[in-house]
């Protein structure tokens, strides 16, 4: 009976890949894009003096690996799973006192709502970085732009070639070489 389930679930399923049912493709992001182009959420994002309790709780609630640090209304640091684990997991801190910005890191790199994805992709790549804050002119977060979704974005246009990709162990066939 499970096995048929699974086996109705996934005919469900790709007959869902297959049929148009009047959805359209919509049109790639490009490089040149803007980073507005590409509908984030709004940031978790904590006032200076927050405990870490309070953020990893929201972090945990919303299923987020990052948060965003303000002072005053202004982006001052972020504080990443990097951050949690490599500096406070294991070291005996009583999270309800310790405060978020101990641990953040301080004036993070950020980019504009304006600012073409590939200068954030260029960022991550560059600096290392899984997160680049978004911020508006006044220097207040607004956004947050991740690998992760970059990703997602990538693969919710390309979903019909990745579906179709061949099992891993036959993706590359050494015995049969390609090229000139």
């Amino acid at each position: 009976m499970i096995i048929q389930q699974q086996n109705d679930d996934e005919q469900q399923w790709l007959e869902s890949m297959e049929s148009d049912d009047g959805l359209e493709m919509g049109e790639a992001v490009k490089i040149q894009d803007p980073i507005s182009s590409l509908q984030l959420e709004d940031p978790i994002v904590f006032e200076k003096g927050t405990s870490i309790r309070t953020a990893l709780n929201q972090m945990q609630n919303q299923s987020e690996n990052y948060a965003l640090v303000r002072s005053n209304a202004i982006l001052i640091g972020i504080l990443t799973e990097r951050d949690i684990l490599m500096k406070i997991t294991g070291k005996g801190y009583d999270l309800n006192i310790t405060l978020i910005e101990e641990f953040m890191t301080a004036d993070p790199e950020t980019l504009t709502m304006e600012d073409p994805l590939a200068y954030a992709l260029n960022k991550m790549h560059v600096g290392g970085f899984r997160h680049v804050p978004i911020v508006d002119e006044n220097h207040h977060p607004v956004a947050i732009i991740s690998l992760s979704k970059i990703v997602s974005i990538v693969a919710d246009f390309f979903s019909q070639d990745i579906i179709n990709l061949p099992p891993l162990d036959r993706m590359v066939d050494t015995s049969n070489p390609e090229g000139g």
